[in-house]
């Protein structure tokens, strides 16, 4: 039995150029907000047929698979974070980088293939998601600001490659 207890770390990578789980993933945000780290799926959604001879169901159809995200939020902001979850440029050296959005308010897409490690060992890996974020700054003495990000499970583009697995110790 899998006990899933804390985390360990969130990694992320491009996809492989084949479309499957990226080979090289590093971890991008860390400091991790405690209690902030989710995932959850929705409901399938389906759609009931009825028949007139029938006062039951008679059958019911999928029409949209659950959907799969993964939420966290880091205290690490920096001109990195920001740009991974932003775009935009960074000018300067190591430490005294600078963040510039990008121009024109441009969204950026994002994808990467996940890797989410418990504490206790167990791996949930995703070969392709759809990353955005939020900032929460508070200008608060008593808090910290904070980047709050979504990672949504998307089909990969590879052929016959399950789009997630759990890998149990």
């Amino acid at each position: 039995m899998g006990k899933v207890l804390g985390l360990k770390s969130f990694l992320m990578g491009d996809p492989a150029l084949d479309g499957g789980m990226g080979l090289t993933l590093t971890e991008v945000f860390g400091a991790t907000v405690k209690g902030s780290a989710t995932l959850t799926a929705t409901e399938a959604t389906t759609e009931e047929i009825e028949i007139e001879e029938l006062d039951t169901i008679y059958d019911e159809l999928t029409t949209k698979a659950p959907v799969w995200t993964l939420k966290a939020s880091t205290y690490n902001i920096s001109a990195t974070t920001m740009q991974k979850l932003f775009g935009g440029t960074i000018i300067g050296t190591a430490p005294a980088l600078t963040w510039k959005a990008p121009i024109g308010g441009a969204v950026l897409n994002v994808y990467q293939s996940v890797t989410a490690e418990s504490r206790s060992g167990i791996k949930f890996n995703f070969v392709k998601m759809k990353l955005s974020g939020v900032p929460t700054i508070a200008f608060d003495k008593a808090k910290l600001g904070q980047l709050d990000f979504t990672l949504k499970m998307l089909a990969p583009d590879k052929a016959a490659t399950p789009a997630m697995e759990i890998v149990f110790v």
